[in-house]
């Protein structure tokens, strides 16, 4: 099972990507400038404004997704049982039992209501 990341901490990739991006903006600022491009400055607000937070975002979510347990989810009992027997956590008989036992559950509460 991999560590539980916090929000707090910083993936090295999505520095990585800022740090590309970065350089990306300033290798086209400034080859605009030496090509003597007179609006060679919009590559500063376009860059620094709209990729760079845009790729930063992009690597942060996909960051979360890898780190992010299927299992976390509002799974139903039901469905945690069937993730538990894929995974091979639980045999085919922990699994029926598990089953049956909700399917009590679940009658005893609808005679019950």
């Amino acid at each position: 099972m991999r560590p539980h990341r916090h929000r707090g901490d910083a993936d090295p990739r999505v520095g990585a990507v800022a740090g590309v991006v970065s350089a990306g903006v300033l290798a086209v600022a400034f080859g605009l400038l030496a090509l003597g491009v007179p609006w060679f400055w919009v590559a500063f607000p376009v860059g620094y404004g709209g990729v760079l937070p845009l790729a930063v975002g992009i690597a942060k979510r996909r960051t979360a997704e890898e780190h992010r347990d299927p299992d976390d989810g509002d799974d139903d009992p039901v469905t945690a049982a069937k993730r538990a027997y894929a995974r091979g956590d639980i045999d085919e008989m922990e699994l029926e039992r598990r089953l049956d036992r909700l399917l009590d559950d679940d009658a005893t509460d609808l005679r019950g209501a």
